[in-house]
């Protein structure tokens, strides 16, 4: 296969025509996919067939090892590394996978455990006959690098709490989801849902951590700064007053989803998009519930310096 990068007319984001998903990546197409994720961020597939499990997994081990995403959010599925993010019920009236159909906040994926996202997929195999949601992608190199100097220097010491907590309580397991619509069942009520059904087979699955991360954090593999932070995970500023605390991060996430800085995507069915998931956030719209919409998710790993660590226990 030869790959085609064609650069969008965005503040970010790539069309990249000629993936095979049947065929082994080639390690010269790896370069250039890899090449261009570091200077897009946000990569579009398009035009090839829709990869089996097997396969959408094998091509995402290529830039690195996978979090087990949906071990966590209590799903039951033979394909560990694979999230199912969709709206649908099974017959046991428990959530097939996670999200429903609400907004989702801007947020980096799995910034509130030790080993965050470092590269993110996100396929579209079923998407809304009317007005499918998109999802909107902000640039956080861009974002750091506008900062005032006096600004940027101040944040480079500071580390922030990351977590899906703070929404409501289930036992010893709180969750969180941002901009639910009213009386639509939300992702804390899955999550309940789906713990009930795990405890009466006999399934156990681990908790949700938290984490704390520095606010400016170095891409690995570009060596340029980012700014890491969200509106949907970030919680509090550590050792700062809470007000002080909070009236900072609202200037951040102001500053970090400026329009200028995000490009919005519009989905069709088979999108493979996959994006540099520390150089950006992304959030969702939210659609109607009763229209369906099925994602399968996928998230390499990476661990930050030292100083990042699961609080989980404390």
């Amino acid at each position: 296969m030869t790959i085609e990068v064609t650069p969008l007319d965005a503040p970010l984001g790539a069309i990249v025509a000629g993936w095979n998903p049947k065929e082994e990546l080639s390690g010269a197409d790896e370069t250039v996919i890899r090449q261009a994720l570091q200077e897009r961020q946000v990569l579009v597939f398009r035009g090839h067939a829709s990869p089996a499990d097997r396969e959408l997994v094998r091509f995402a081990y290529r830039f690195g090892n996978l979090i087990k995403g949906s071990e966590w959010f209590g799903d039951i599925d033979p394909v560990a590394e694979i999230l199912r993010v969709n709206n649908l019920v099974g017959d046991d009236g428990v959530a097939q996978g996670t999200g429903a159909s609400s907004s989702l906040e801007w947020h980096a994926d799995y910034s509130y455990v030790p080993t965050v996202g470092k590269e993110s997929f996100l396929e579209a195999v079923e998407i809304p006959a009317r007005k499918p949601p998109q999802t909107c992608f902000s640039n956080q190199y861009a974002a750091f690098a506008s900062l005032p100097k006096a600004l940027a220097d101040r944040l480079r010491p500071l580390y922030a709490l990351h977590s899906i907590t703070g929404y409501g309580k289930d036992g010893d397991q709180e969750l969180q989801i941002t901009g639910a619509p009213e009386g639509e069942e939300n992702f804390r009520e899955s999550f309940k849902a789906k713990k009930e059904r795990n405890a009466r087979l006999g399934i156990s699955r681990p908790p949700i951590p938290k984490a704390i991360h520095p606010l400016v954090i170095r891409h690995p593999d570009t060596g340029r700064e980012i700014l890491y932070v969200s509106k949907g995970i970030t919680r509090n500023i550590i050792g700062m007053p809470r007000d002080e605390s909070g009236a900072l991060l609202k200037e951040l996430h102001q500053h970090s989803t400026r329009p200028e800085n995000v490009y919005a995507h519009d989905w069709r069915v088979g999108d493979m998009v996959m994006f540099d998931t520390l150089g950006t956030l992304h959030r969702r719209d939210a659609w109607d519930p009763a229209e369906r919409r099925v994602m399968r998710q996928l998230s390499t790993l990476w661990t930050p310096p030292a100083h990042a660590h699961s609080i989980a226990a404390e």
